[in-house]
């Protein structure tokens, strides 16, 4: 059998005897290759082996370093088979021998044990094996492992390994004590087994087991498991250390285990993990390679990448788009899939990386390589596939992606459904500019527009784009299509740039028709503009061609003479006159004007004024007939007079109606023309319509109403404001002749209302006081009241003061308005009661009458009742007088004076007297130089020389508020001395700057015209405010004006607004400046210029003046024509009406052709009122007498209508009026109508007087004043009563002989006696004080010892004899406070006389620098001499010393002012001496 132990079955071996079996033939027996159907059992193994026991030890050495097939089903037997034999029989200790554990595991088993079985495992692990004995077969067993079979393998791991490191006997069941680490745990306890064993299991075997110490021990499948293990790695350091023991051709194999696993729980592992994971993808596999197939690229894409993916990092999306670089569009659209397939996790910078490189790939290098050139393809649906669940690109974006030359096709390759789902995206428009790329290539635009409802800010940001589109449309089928239909959801979002004139100002006309038409209903309450932005954009297109735009009369397209309500319509109310006329010229527009849906515009809205105005005389310079029956009843009230006068007398009523209710101050010409439509028909049906505007009624027309009709409407015609006196008078005069109408009561005055101005004076003289005072109460009546006459007034306070003689109950029962028709006489004797005093504060005065009570209620304790000096109103102050503050202490005269420091409508006017009184009274105060607490006209008499040279500018400055035109002819030279100062002071040459105008202030209204024309032109504002100026310096104003250099520009420019801007100083300019305007705009300005010099009560005769001017400039330019007769239109009660007439009537002959006798009949008081022309006024005195007949009487009722046309009467007219009234006299004496030639005013009055019982009475007195009172002969004056003169206020007599002041002195001497307690010395004198130019010497002297501090005025103005005999203490003595203000007047004949006569040294006494008196005489008759003050008199005068006392011998006084005493002896002599020089000293 010898070499033939393979031939022979197991069992035969164990059956023979093996005695002689040697340990080779075993060996060799061993090692047989056998089949399964030879391997033999076990038992016959075990039965072999046992037997040959003997040998097996050597037989197994001899195999130690053979190589068993581990297919051999015999090796696991015999391995088995020996366990039992050999295996079994060890003891403990024995297999805790490392020796023997080497000899038999790693030398005589080791060519077993690559096929060892679990039962030998099993058992091994029962053999109480120490960890030391169990690694050391492991490392046998790992020896073999190559050898083994995977079965084997896991065997060994199942049946060895884990069952004895998972057993649960010992302290150390895991091996793990002599273990430096878990590589070392691992090497040791698993050896080579380790890659059989997953991570999980390993750590239940080893709890303390890290696979990151161990990795260089691990397989890819387990290092794919440490990876997969969730919160294993967690950094990826971690992953890179890891991977780095995968090498790079097992990458695929990792990531196949490593994948699946992740997938659907990728949150479980930390992003910076999968991301290293990740970027070893992108590294180390290199997809983006272009040898690697797209197959293999998209088996990475479904397989490996996809959990990767999830929450991708931003940094690696570039490098994932790098694989699909250059890959088939397939691969790039499941690249795109994959990455959508992770949105969810993906962060929004990932997003945005993934959007970027979406763009970035369909952008090239082939743009849109991926889409072709399908042009049946949506270019959106394409898109939506590219971008999936990323962010779509946003319009900038999405515009960008489209190559220039393929934008039209791409945008219309979207359906209009596409665009708008785009569109409606949001925030898809990111740049609202470029949907201008979409509307200007997209050929649906329109259609889109109004079928696709878009978001709010899209459609917002679409309008701006398309709205230009829409405004350049022409035809109206087109303009229509886009306001009504594609643009319906859009014009809400119109905003003010574009509605503003650089949108709209491109708009075709039939666009921008369409655009008013629109947003005149447009709710503009959301949006940032208003309707007047509207209306800016309207005016700056109407105005940015050749105006009219959008007119074309041969334009079927254009030619709508419906212009406004076309192109402006509900935007009308914003429309101004300035506005209107930059649509074009009068003349162009005017054509506008006409058309009825225009005026249908005036009628719906409420415009200005002027605009409403100008608009109405358009349509009457298109159409001068035009019906203004047809027009809105606010043109209504302004259309021209004349223009009504067409209208029925039906229609006039309804037009009044309408007028009556609307129009707030209607043209005069208006109501005259409906009134005269109605002619001498007017009834009570009539007045009712008429109301308010009765006034349009002439007077003929109201004396031709029946007295009833005009009593039952006479309610009305109470209410009616603007009666002028003609016209009130004939309606009381009416009324009361018919017996209709009674007045005796405070009713029946009520009554009356606006007509009591028609009242005659002697029914108020018929009336009870009492009755007066009860009307009195009625604020309402005592309006109406102070608008009529002066004699209705003075004679209603003539009653009231018959009630009760006592002052105080006077003042108390006078109305406030009307105490200035109280006389003085009645204002003396006052208390100082508080009660008085208020009273008399509150009440309007005239100078002359505060005078009179000044004393009593400039007292400190008046004041105090008061308040304080300040309270006192401006009316009381003006009353102050040196005369009325003698007993005053001087620091409550400062107060006064201080108190007078006003300004404006509380300005306290005040005269040369009181100011030269009120410097007198505060020169020598410390605060005398801080000008600003004083009256600046009080500064007017400042001595300059008192002025610090440091304080002059303020000085002036102060001083410009003053009025130069106080100053008297006597002490004029004071202002030529002022300029002269202030010339020195500011520097001033031959011109004003601005600076020396602004100090100067009104001093400039005294400069010549040299220094006007070369001031500098603010100097025109500052005389503005001067009270008059003359012909030169008014010709200096006009030369500055015309050097362009104003601020007025150069004439070239000037226009009524010029005039308007002038103020007053139109009223001093010539015609040549007038003929720098047209006549309209004269005209205009007329209107405006007479309601502004009314106000400022401005005197006829400057009136006069203006107009003069104006009709000069007006005639330069006249055409004269060769026509007889009346050219520029008859003259009737509507032509009357207007505010400027006759402005138009500026050829004499024209106003005498078209004015008729009966129209002046008629209308006389409405004629004298605007006629100021002295040859116009003669050709309606002339008319009037025409309209009676040449020699026949004017009745009394036209007298007292005379106004300045009396003024151009002669004798002859005089002759054949009717004067018996005291209102016609009073009427015909109104000093506001001008002076008269004092023949033809002693005429009047003698006319007057030769009626039986009429006389020169108070009233009489008061109506006549003082010049025309001197007209008359010296024994009508004598027959003045003193009662008469006593209630008569001061008259001014300068203008009567010498004689006439004697007489009405002495008259008024006895009417003033002081024989009355009330009246002192004092108050006689006030009261006498305008009588004293015909004062005997008598009176004067009586004077002296009064205290009555006479003022220079007044000195001046006695008569020569009387200040001649006036010695220079009596003169102190008269004059008192005033007499400092004699050197003023030192110049002044009368003083300069009364000097030259005194002596010197007597002259001297006063101290106030008075020169020129006479040396004085030399005594040498005694050694003792006393120096004479004074010589006596010529005259017989009672016996009174210098200052008015009796002589006495007890002393005399020396001119200096000191006492000499001497014994009655001396005074004896004395007294001769005087009485004999008295009578040899020529005066």
């Amino acid at each position: 059998m010898n070499g033939h132990f393979c031939d022979f079955a197991v069992e035969e071996f164990a059956c023979a005897s093996l005695s002689t079996l040697t340990a080779d033939g075993l060996a060799a027996l061993l090692k047989c290759n056998r089949s399964s159907t030879t391997s033999g059992s076990g038992p016959a193994w075990k039965l072999l082996l046992t037997k040959a026991s003997q040998v097996l030890d050597e037989a197994l050495d001899r195999l130690t370093n053979e190589v068993l097939d581990p297919r051999n089903p015999a090796v696991s037997m015999i391995l088995n088979a020996i366990q039992e034999v050999r295996l079994d029989y060890f003891s403990p200790a024995d297999f805790s021998d490392p020796a023997i554990i080497q000899l038999w595991f790693n030398l005589r088993l080791q060519p077993f044990l690559s096929s060892v079985s679990p039962e030998f495992l099993s058992c091994l692990t029962t053999k109480g094996l120490t960890c030391s004995t169990y690694q050391n077969i492991l490392q046998s067993l790992t020896l073999s492992k190559p050898q083994m079979a995977l079965s084997t393998q896991v065997s060994v791991y199942t049946h060895f390994i884990k069952v004895f490191l998972t057993r649960n006997d010992t302290a150390d069941p895991s091996c793990s004590l002599n273990t430096t680490s878990s590589g070392d745990w691992l090497k040791k306890n698993l050896g080579g087994f380790s890659d059989l064993v997953p991570i999980p299991e390993l750590q239940m075997l080893y709890p303390r087991f890290s696979p990151m110490d161990a990795l260089s021990q691990l397989t890819v499948r387990q290092l794919a498991g440490v990876a997969a293990t969730p919160g294993q790695l967690t950094s990826a350091a971690q992953v890179n250390l890891v991977m780095s023991y995968v090498p790079n051709q097992d990458l695929p194999g990792f990531f196949d285990d490593f994948s699946p696993v992740l997938m659907g729980q990728e949150n479980l592992y930390p992003s910076p993990v999968r991301s290293a994971m990740l970027q070893v993808v992108f590294d180390r596999v290199n997809l983006a390679d272009v040898s690697v197939s797209d197959s293999t690229v998209s088996l990475w894409l479904q397989r490996r990448l996809r959990p990767l993916l999830y929450n991708l990092s931003p940094d690696q999306v570039t490098s994932f788009f790098g694989i699909l670089a250059g890959r088939s569009c397939n691969v790039e659209q499941q690249g795109i899939e994959t990455l959508n397939s992770t949105i969810s996790s993906l962060s929004n910078d990932t997003k945005q990386q993934i959007y970027n490189s979406i763009i970035q790939t369909l952008r090239g290098p082939t743009p849109l390589r991926c889409y072709g050139n399908n042009p049946s393809l949506s270019f959106y649906s394409f898109l939506q596939r590219s971008f999936m669940g990323f962010q779509f690109p946003r319009l900038t974006t999405f515009l960008s992606l489209m190559p220039q030359d393929r934008i039209p096709q791409l945008l219309n390759s979207i359906p209009p459904s596409a665009l708008g789902d785009y569109l409606r995206r949001p925030d898809i428009v990111d740049n609202s500019a470029e949907l201008s790329v979409i509307y200007d290539n997209y050929s649906q635009t329109q259609l889109f527009l109004e079928t696709e409802p878009l978001p709010v800010g899209v459609r917002q940001a679409t309008l701006p784009i398309v709205w230009p589109k829409a405004l350049s449309s022409t035809t109206r089928s087109e303009v229509n299509a886009w306001f009504d239909r594609s643009l319906r959801d859009y014009l809400v979002f119109l905003t003010k740039n574009l509605i503003s004139p650089n949108v709209t100002g491109k708009a075709s006309c039939p666009a921008f028709q369409k655009f008013v038409s629109v947003l005149n209903v447009y709710n503009v309450t959301a949006a940032d503009f208003v309707r007047r932005d509207v209306y800016n954009s309207i005016r700056a297109y109407l105005t940015s061609a050749t105006v009219p735009k959008c007119y074309n009369p041969s334009d079927p397209e254009l030619n709508s003479t419906a212009w406004f309500a076309e192109y402006i319509g509900g935007f009308m109310p914003f429309l101004t006159l300035e506005d209107l006329q930059t649509f074009g010229s009068s003349q162009v527009i005017q054509v506008f004007t006409v058309n009825l849906l225009n005026i249908a515009l005036l009628n719906q809205y409420a415009l200005p004024v002027n605009l409403t105005n100008y608009y109405t005389e358009l349509i009457y310079l298109q159409d001068s007939n035009f019906n203004p029956f047809l027009l809105p009843m606010v043109c209504q009230c302004v259309a021209p007079g004349p223009a009504f006068s067409q209208l029925t007398a039906q229609q006039s009523l309804i037009v009044l109606q309408n007028l009556t209710t609307v129009c707030t101050d209607l043209n005069p010409q208006i109501s005259a023309a409906l009134a005269g439509n109605f002619g001498n028909s007017i009834d009570q049906s009539v007045i009712v319509a008429l109301g308010s505007e009765s006034t349009g009624m002439s007077t003929g027309q109201l004396k031709s109403i029946r007295p009833r009709d005009l009593y039952l409407t006479l309610g009305i015609l109470s209410s009616v404001t603007g009666w002028n006196d003609g016209q009130a008078r004939a309606i009381i005069e009416a009324l009361l002749a018919s017996g209709l109408l009674q007045i005796h009561s405070t009713s029946d005055l009520l009554r009356l209302g606006s007509l009591i101005r028609g009242v005659p004076p002697s029914v108020f003289s018929s009336i009870s006081g009492y009755e007066l005072i009860s009307a009195s109460q009625n604020t309402s009546f005592l309006a109406n009241l102070m608008s009529s006459s002066q004699i209705i007034q003075e004679t209603f306070v003539t009653q009231i003061i018959s009630v009760s003689s006592n002052s105080e109950m006077i003042v108390q029962n006078v109305p406030d308005e009307l105490a200035t028709e109280i006389t003085q006489v009645l204002l003396v004797g006052f208390s100082s009661n508080s009660t008085t005093v208020t009273t008399l504060n509150k009440k309007k005065w005239k100078r002359h009458q505060a005078e009179i009570f000044f004393e009593v209620i400039g007292v400190e304790s008046a004041t105090a009742e008061l308040g304080s000096p300040n309270n006192l109103s401006s009316s009381v102050l003006q009353g102050f007088t040196c005369t009325g503050v003698r007993n005053i202490q001087k620091v409550q005269i400062k107060k006064l004076v201080k108190a007078c420091q006003r300004k404006g409508k509380n300005r306290v006017p005040l005269v040369e007297t009181q100011l030269t009184c009120m410097y007198n009274h505060i020169k020598g105060e410390s605060d005398a130089t801080s000008f600003s607490v004083y009256p600046p006209d009080m500064l007017l008499y400042y001595d300059y020389s008192l002025v610090p040279q440091n304080s002059c500018r303020s000085y002036f400055e102060q001083l410009a508020d003053a009025d130069f035109s106080v100053f008297s002819p006597v002490l004029s030279y004071k202002q030529t001395a002022l300029f002269a100062n202030a010339r020195s002071c500011l520097g001033i040459t031959s011109s004003l700057t601005k600076d020396n105008v602004m100090v100067l202030g009104n001093m400039c209204c005294t400069l010549d015209g040299s220094y006007i024309t070369n001031s500098d032109p603010l100097i025109l504002e500052k005389l503005k405010n001067c009270p008059d100026l003359t012909d030169a310096q008014a010709a200096a104003v006009q030369t500055l004006l015309l050097s362009g250099k104003t601020q007025y520009g150069d004439k070239s420019t000037w226009n009524g607004q010029t005039l308007v801007d002038l103020g007053m100083l139109p009223l001093y300019l010539p015609s040549s400046f007038y003929d720098n305007f047209d006549r309209k705009t004269k005209q205009t300005f007329l209107k405006y210029f007479l309601t502004v010099i009314k106000s400022n009560g401005v005197s006829r005769q400057k009136r006069r003046r203006l107009k003069e001017q104006l009709r000069l400039s007006n005639a330069k330019k006249l055409k004269r024509s060769i026509v007889d007769g009346c050219t520029v239109g008859t003259i009737t009660q509507v032509t009357i009406s207007s505010d400027t007439f006759p402005f138009n009537y500026f050829e004499i002959s024209q106003f005498n052709s078209c004015l008729s006798a009966t129209t002046v009949k008629d209308n006389l008081d409405a004629i004298t009122m605007k006629v100021d022309e002295m040859e116009y006024l003669r050709i309606v005195l002339n008319k009037l007498q025409e309209a009676y007949g040449a020699g026949a009487t004017i009745p009394e009722d036209q007298v007292q209508l005379l106004g300045p046309a009396s003024r151009v009467a002669t004798i002859e007219d005089i002759n054949n009026w009717s004067i018996t009234q005291i209102g016609t006299l009073s009427a015909l004496m109104d000093p506001s109508n001008g002076q008269w030639e004092p023949s033809l005013a002693k005429a009047i009055i003698s006319k007057y007087l030769s009626k039986a019982g009429n006389k020169l009475g108070s009233t009489e007195l008061s109506a006549i004043t003082g010049d025309n009172l001197c007209s008359l002969g010296i024994d009508v004056l004598k027959n003045i009563s003193q009662q008469s003169l006593r209630y008569t206020n001061a008259l001014n007599v300068s203008s009567c002989t010498a004689e006439k002041k004697t007489v009405l002195f002495t008259i008024a001497s006895q009417a003033f006696i002081t024989n009355t307690r009330a009246m002192d010395s004092v108050s006689s004198f006030q009261l006498t004080q305008s009588y004293l130019r015909g004062a005997d010497l008598n009176y004067v002297l009586s004077l002296v010892g009064s205290n009555v501090n006479m003022d220079l005025a007044t000195f001046v103005s006695m008569p020569e004899n009387v200040v001649m005999n006036l010695t220079v203490n009596q003169v102190k003595s008269l004059l008192g406070a005033n007499l400092a203000t004699l050197k003023s007047y030192e110049n002044q004949n009368q003083v300069q006389s009364w000097i030259r006569s005194q002596y010197q040294s007597e002259l001297d006494t006063l101290q106030i620098g008075l020169t020129g008196g006479k040396a004085d005489p030399t005594v040498t008759s005694s050694p003792t001499t006393v120096a004479t003050t004074s010589s006596t008199p010529t005259t017989n005068t009672s016996p009174t010393t210098a200052s008015g006392n009796t002589l006495t011998t007890t002393s005399t006084t020396k001119g200096d002012g000191t006492r000499l005493r001497a014994d009655a002896g001396f005074s004896l002599l004395v007294l001769l001496m005087l009485f004999i020089t008295s009578q040899h000293i020529v005066v």
